[in-house]
């Protein structure tokens, strides 16, 4: 595998895009039922996340607060 030669920003900016997995997660978490199509979009970002959660320079770039927030949906 060929190093990660991602820059301290970088990292910062694909965490920040990450968050829409999470809020996805969030707000439909928050429903008593979900349809069929809820709770495939739910099944998918939770695996994103979960994946982004194995990937080193996602976790070593996150801080304390964020990967608390993000553990959430593993």
């Amino acid at each position: 595998m060929e190093p990660d030669n991602r820059t301290e920003e970088q990292i910062k900016k694909d965490i920040t895009m990450h968050w829409s997995s999470w809020d996805i997660c969030e707000a439909l978490s928050s429903k008593e039922t979900l349809t069929e199509e809820e709770q495939f979009s739910l099944d998918r970002n939770k695996d994103h996340i979960q994946i982004m959660l194995t990937v080193d320079w996602f976790v070593k770039g996150c801080t304390e607060e964020e990967l608390e927030k993000f553990k959430k949906y593993e």
